[in-house]
């Protein structure tokens, strides 16, 4: 919005544009915020949660409901597992690579079990190589969950911690009939 105001005022009243003297600078320091921004995974959630969720997109599509946003902002005394929702039936074990945007897709092999914060179209392409798929946000109208049960591949979603509770290499047991991760390894 800043750029296009800098251009359009120049153009409009006849002055020289600034910001090619401005946005590099402001660019590399947004760059820098980014980057610590996706050092550090962000909090399951902010104030004072509802008590009760009720909307059914926000359950169908996001995987929040009362039961997850309680295990969320518990204390981590699950052991080695992790709950979801049973976003495309069947079972698997195998190793985790965990990814955090799509620039991250290439490090991806074939028969891995992807684990990221959540997928989008974009993505799509990477579900002909993994074996399974483990999102930390995202219920049974998720775009992870309805690629997976297209490609019949089992899905766990809206786990809330799983990208950053299991590390790429870990192996790992996704049970999409019951909405469970296990850390075998």
């Amino acid at each position: 919005r800043d750029v296009l105001w800098d251009y359009s005022q120049a153009w409009a009243i006849g002055t020289e544009i600034h910001g090619a003297g401005i946005w590099p600078a402001e660019i590399e320091r947004r760059a820098g915020i980014v980057k610590a921004l996706q050092s550090e995974p962000p909090i399951p959630a902010l104030n004072n949660p509802p008590e009760v969720i009720t909307e059914p997109f926000t359950i169908m599509l996001w995987g929040i409901t009362s039961e997850a946003v309680e295990s969320w902002v518990a204390a981590d005394d699950e052991g080695d597992g992790l709950r979801g929702m049973a976003g495309s039936p069947g079972v698997v074990e195998g190793i985790a690579r965990v990814l955090r945007s799509p620039d991250e897709l290439s490090q991806l092999q074939r028969g891995e079990i992807l684990v990221t914060p959540v997928t989008a179209p974009s993505w799509a392409p990477v579900f002909g190589k993994i074996s399974a798929a483990v999102t930390d946000i995202g219920g049974m109208m998720s775009h992870a969950a309805i690629v997976c049960r297209e490609y019949g591949l089992p899905a766990v979603t809206g786990t809330g911690k799983a990208s950053t509770k299991i590390k790429t290499g870990m192996k790992v047991r996704v049970d999409g009939n019951k909405g469970t991760v296990e850390i075998i390894d």
